[in-house]
């Protein structure tokens, strides 16, 4: 794409675009990271998967900034310093594989991973003694293999394509956070692992002035959808809260594992 000639594109361009920004706003603003899981690729179907990632990135970091602001030390930090090496460590394979690895086999994975999260929670696993949560009242502490197998595919994911929300969502809700603190701790970890990706894109030629203007342009829309989402995110009550993630997680898996079937086969 050279630079500005997304300014010529159609209606139906712009449409696109901002649903994609919009949907990720108010995902990040109030509800988790298991949400947005159409953003990117709903702004591949216009620019290309490869420029997508490139315009979301910019846009991310401004929605964490905001975020940071509206949910200040409302976070579990314990438990996003558990990721910081791991997603670090994702973030340099995902880097080295951004152009050869096939991400299929990721979706793949991620799903599974997700899945076996939600059959925990709905008690499917303590009915088979295959469960590492001993009740529902109980919070495993921080860190482990669970923190590097997750927040190393975080990492991976969020930097070839901006999803590594079902990662990161599948960490966090094996901890018995109330909403807000698990909103919070979500944008500090989203935060970081955007901060380390941005020097990487730009490294290998991310950004050119064609990529930051479209994101500059659409930046007012997420800002604007970032505020809902924490508006939102006040307004609607803990238990549906969770069961929203739950179910946001669910479609997140299906969603990846129906993508990465289809295009192993296709």
């Amino acid at each position: 794409m050279s630079d500005f000639v997304f300014l010529d594109q159609s209606g139906l361009f712009w449409l696109v675009a901002v649903l994609a920004v919009t949907s990720m706003g108010i995902s990040k603003g109030g509800f988790g990271s298991g949400m947005n899981v159409a953003s990117t690729p709903l702004l591949a179907l216009v620019v290309g998967p490869v420029l997508a990632a490139a315009v979301m990135l910019p846009l991310l970091i401004v929605m964490d900034a905001l975020g940071i602001r509206a949910y200040w030390r409302r976070w579990h930090l314990p438990t996003v310093r558990s990721l910081i090496l791991p997603m670090l460590a994702g973030v340099i394979v995902g880097i080295i594989l951004f152009a050869v690895v096939n991400p299929n086999w990721l979706r793949i994975l991620l799903a599974l991973v997700a899945y076996y999260v939600l059959v925990d929670r709905w008690g499917v696993l303590n009915a088979v003694g295959l469960s590492a949560r001993r009740a529902r009242s109980f919070t495993p502490a921080p860190g482990g293999i669970a923190a590097w197998i997750l927040g190393t595919l975080l990492g991976i994911t969020s930097t070839i394509a901006h999803a590594g929300g079902a990662a990161g969502t599948a960490y966090l809700l094996r901890f018995n956070f109330d909403k807000t603190t698990f909103q919070a701790t979500t944008i500090l970890t989203f935060t970081i692992v955007n901060l380390m990706k941005f020097p990487f894109y730009l490294a290998i030629g991310q950004f050119p002035l064609s990529t930051l203007t479209l994101s500059a342009v659409l930046l007012p829309v997420a800002a604007g959808a970032m505020l809902l989402g924490v508006f939102l995110h006040r307004i609607v009550p803990e238990r549906p809260y969770f069961i929203l993630m739950e179910a946001a997680l669910f479609i997140t898996a299906t969603k990846l594992m129906w993508d990465g079937v289809t295009g192993l086969i296709g």
